[in-house]
């Protein structure tokens, strides 16, 4: 037995070893185990169906507990993968995410199904069938249509083009069944199935003789495009997939009315017959969205502004299959043919205004988008190359590019070029003394020409020095010396002032006999003004006094008024004084002229900007718009007229000259404390009109909406 002791005490010391080791690494592990975090805390007030699921996106989220508190009652669901709660509620519902310390938000992923709007939530029970053909009751229904169009959406911070609808299966054997409104020619959307539980949506198509099941979808099938039926009746049906308990869901539905899809209203023809093409801005143009239903074999067309000798790239996006056709349309009228494929690049020619795009397809219905990128700056403020030749009395001032003064304007010319012309506007009715200032050292040459006004014959020319200028709208041709390669230039016309003609010597300066008079007289006049300028310090040391101001102006405002209620009469009409007399108002003080013109039929007042809208005349259908803008500038600002009831109103002529289609005019760029003032003249029967003014503000999107409509009866 003493033999054996020795290993017995070996074996009772290696178990004690092990014991304090075993109680260190416990020890260890608890000092180094971090508590569990609140990783989410969110409540909020429903009514409706709810469904929150958590998923973690790691291979694991320890502790991960979803704790949800409603009605007083608490409930708790713990996975380290995937929890998730569903319940109808009304009231008060909060709920947090509990994880182990180390899980960060962007590990897990959460969604949310919750009542957003009532008539799009399911608070009585679906039909479980699509009712039988000639089968009458009060069926719900959805009526919804998408209020974009191409580019614009009527409504801002949209959280759907049509409707988020919110429903529930409240047992394994529930099934849904709804109606949604529209006509033929309508393309209807399915997309963004959501939902606790796999969910098929059936698709049925339900006259007054018969019913019958058109399709059937799975949630990996969103997003559905399809037509909206010939005759009879559009319904879906949700059927579950599984059989489980109470299941919330959510389904987009939108639908695109045929009716409100060109720009002036009605369907999109193909050729374009909508008037004026679409805007290209900057460089590119905004992203166009359309919608060709199964049964239209004409198709769509899209026309977009486009100018002379630019190579633009296309880019398409199709649901379905498209057969796209690229023309470009010139300055006379005629279209020219291109071959191009959608993501590629194609040329315009010199005489390119606008490129139409012709989309088609073969009995299929597909959603389409395309977008216009010019792969060089255009010349000037144009869109495009300049033109090489000279206007004449057929031609459209718009296709040539309308220069500033006193700023740098730059363009380019690729190496087959040689020539380019531009436009300038002199408004001073004395007119203007002007020169070129070449910025950057070129191999180019400058020519000032002074053109006619009705003939646009050349009068007067200069090498680019100095030259008086009359009032009304002449020419600068550029011309390459040699065969030099140029791809950029730039160049300043200055202004040096109005032309002051030089009045006849009559007499002879005698001034210096009087010299002590004078004086004498300066200091007896100039003694009152002492006390003067006592009594109104404050006024001085402020500056000068808005009723000053408008003292020194009134006179001259007063004659501007009429000036602009003579010439909006069509029998005395001239472009030219309208315009002249539109700058001169922008040059104004602003309550001057608010003074002169009367209380403004309607006035928006902001801190970023000041609109003022008064009717010229009575009986007239023109408007005077006045925007001032404050500390910061407006950039893509444009201002949108339209009528809230009535028949639709839309602009006929606009002064100063602005791109404008419809009811929409584009202002490009309002510099901040500017003065700027529009004569609108509309057309249409409207009894009210309203209007907005959108444009980016520190490269934010902002909107300037007065909250009631003008009385334009």
């Amino acid at each position: 037995m003493e033999c054996c002791r020795p290993d017995v005490r070996e074996v009772r010391a290696g178990l004690l070893a092990g014991l304090i080791a075993l109680a260190a690494l416990s020890a260890a592990v608890s000092a180094d185990e971090d508590p569990v975090v609140v990783l989410w805390d969110e409540s909020f007030s429903t009514t409706g169906p709810v469904w929150i699921q958590v998923e973690c996106m790691k291979v694991s989220c320890p502790e991960m507990e979803l704790v949800v508190l409603t009605d007083g009652i608490e409930q708790s669901h713990e996975n380290p993968h995937l929890v998730e709660w569903s319940n109808w509620v009304d009231g008060n519902l909060s709920w947090r995410l509990i994880v182990e310390s180390g899980t960060e938000q962007s590990d897990v992923q959460i969604e949310v199904i919750l009542s957003r709007m009532d008539e799009w939530t399911e608070y009585e029970d679906l039909p479980n069938i699509v009712p039988p053909p000639g089968g009458q009751g009060n069926y719900p229904t959805i009526d919804t249509a998408s209020p974009c169009q191409m580019h614009f959406c009527n409504v801002i911070d949209l959280v759907s083009e049509g409707v988020m609808y919110v429903g529930a299966f409240e047992n394994e054997s529930d099934k849904d069944s709804v109606m949604i409104t529209g006509d033929p020619g309508d393309v209807i959307l399915l997309n963004s199935l959501r939902g606790a539980s796999d969910v098929s949506i059936e698709i049925w198509h339900r006259g007054t003789d018969s019913k019958s099941l058109v399709n059937t979808l799975e949630r990996a099938d969103m997003e559905y495009y399809f037509e909206y039926p010939v005759e009879g009746e559009l319904w879906i049906r949700l059927v579950h997939l599984v059989e489980e308990g109470y299941s919330p869901y959510e389904l987009e539905i939108i639908r695109y009315d045929d009716e409100t899809e060109a720009p002036n209203g009605g369907e999109l023809s193909n050729p374009w017959n909508h008037g004026e093409a679409m805007p290209f801005y900057g460089d590119s143009s905004p992203l166009y969205y359309g919608h060709i239903a199964g049964s239209d074999s004409q198709g769509d067309s899209l026309l977009i502004v486009s100018g002379a000798k630019m190579h633009l790239f296309l880019q398409c996006s199709f649901t379905d299959d498209v057969e796209v056709k690229v023309s470009l349309h010139q300055m006379d009228g005629t279209t020219q043919a291109v071959e191009s494929d959608c993501d590629g690049v194609f040329e315009t020619t010199a005489h390119t205004v606008s490129v139409e795009f012709g989309l088609t397809t073969q009995g299929v219905t597909s959603a389409w988008a395309i977008m216009l990128s010019s792969l060089g700056p255009g010349d000037g403020n144009l869109i495009g190359d300049a033109p090489d030749f000279l206007w004449t009395e057929s031609d459209d001032l718009s296709h040539w590019p309308l220069i500033e003064f006193n700023v740098s304007n730059g363009a380019s010319m690729l190496e087959e070029e040689f020539v380019d012309v531009f436009a300038f506007e002199v408004t001073s009715p004395n007119g203007s003394r002007l020169r070129i200032d070449g910025i950057n050292s070129q191999p180019v040459s400058y020519q000032i020409l002074i053109l006619d006004q009705q003939s646009w014959s050349i009068m007067n020319t200069s090498n680019g020095g100095l030259i008086d200028a009359p009032q009304g709208i002449h020419a600068i041709r550029v011309e390459k010396v040699g065969e030099a390669s140029l791809t950029g230039y730039s160049f300043n016309v200055v202004n040096e002032g109005d032309i002051i003609e030089p009045g006849p010597d009559l007499f002879v300066d005698q001034s210096n006999l009087f010299t002590n008079f004078y004086v004498f007289i300066g200091i007896l006049f100039l003694t009152p003004l002492a006390l003067v300028i006592f009594w109104n310090r404050r006024v001085f040391w402020g500056g000068a006094s808005d009723v000053e101001v408008e003292k020194h102006e009134i006179r001259r405002l007063r004659r501007l008024k009429e000036r602009i209620a003579e010439m909006v009469k069509p029998e005395s009409n001239d472009e030219g004084v309208i315009e002249s007399a539109l700058h001169q108002l922008g040059d104004s003080h602003w309550k001057a002229v608010i003074e002169e013109w009367g209380s403004p039929i309607i006035r928006h007042n902001t801190e970023n900007v000041d609109i003022c809208v008064w009717k010229v005349r009575q009986g007239s259908a023109t408007m005077l718009i006045g925007v001032k803008v404050a500390e910061t500038s407006w950039d893509m600002a444009a201002m949108r007229i339209h009528s809230p009831e009535g028949s639709r109103v839309s602009i006929k002529q606009v002064s100063p000259k602005h791109m404008f289609q419809n009811e929409e005019i584009y202002l490009d760029k309002l510099k901040a404390k500017s003065r700027t003032f529009l004569l609108l003249t509309l057309e249409g029967e409207a009894t009210n009109i309203g209007f907005q003014l959108s444009g980016l503000v520190n490269d934010e999107p902002l909107a300037a909406v007065p909250n009631r409509a003008i009385d334009w009866s």
